[in-house]
């Protein structure tokens, strides 16, 4: 392991590290929240969709059929079974009286409901235009820090803050003895992952099998063998 000295000066970075990321971290949080937040904005016809207006109409004229029939058995008892004329008028007309109150009904907690709803897209657009604010505050307060920020890091390149945690680690298994050594390892290593992953890669990608390509890019291989051969023999 490293002494404290450099161990230290890797906390402290990490540190001026760590309170960057807390800005990053705020601002994809109050992204988030804006694409929670537009969940609860909704068009008139999502509300009319979601109200189901058909069902609760059909819910209603099955109410108000049971009171047809109610008061139609009603006015054959007062008006008797020879009357039956008036008694079917009269449930005739409390069918009529239920659908049509009912339709009034339902059309006024429709209009109730869109009304609602547009006052919550207005509170939820006031909420979004806050947070959008409060966004681009943070985001402002991030950039500051981040220029801020390359002056402190003493023996790290900006470049490298999101691999603060690997040249810690580097001191700590006493891999390297200094910050500065563990930033070399670090180059070191990255390189030689770039360096397998192209040869990955490269194994990946079949090669063109057009010798006379070939040959036009790359040349004769066997040109300079013959060369050598011809030489030896004289």
């Amino acid at each position: 392991m490293a002494d404290q000295k450099e161990l230290d000066r890797v906390n402290r970075v990490a540190d001026l590290i760590d309170r960057y990321y807390a800005f990053e971290d705020a601002v994809e949080t109050n992204k988030q929240n804006k694409e929670y937040l537009k969940t609860y904005i909704h068009d008139s016809a999502y509300v009319e969709r979601n109200f189901e207006k058909k069902s609760k109409l059909l819910r209603d004229i099955g109410i108000a059929a049971i009171a047809a029939v109610v008061a139609f058995l009603i006015a054959l008892i007062i008006f008797g079974f020879k009357k039956i004329i008036i008694a079917a008028a009269v449930a005739g007309g409390v069918l009529i009286i239920g659908i049509i109150v009912s339709f009034v009904i339902i059309n006024a907690k429709l209009k109730a409901a869109q009304e609602e709803q547009v006052d919550v897209n207005n509170g939820i657009k006031e909420q979004i235009d806050l947070l959008d604010k409060r966004t681009k505050q943070i985001e402002k307060q991030r950039d500051d820090y981040k220029k801020g920020l390359a002056s402190r890091l003493d023996f790290l390149s900006p470049d490298y803050i999101g691999n603060i945690g690997t040249v810690k680690e580097y001191l700590q298994n006493g891999e390297a003895e200094t910050c500065e050594d563990a930033v070399a390892l670090l180059e070191q290593n990255m390189m030689m992952a770039k360096l397998s992953d192209a040869m990955t890669k490269s194994k990946r990608k079949p090669l063109d099998m057009d010798y006379n390509q070939q040959k036009e890019k790359f040349g004769d291989p066997l040109a300079a063998i013959r060369e050598k051969r011809k030489k030896k023999r004289f």
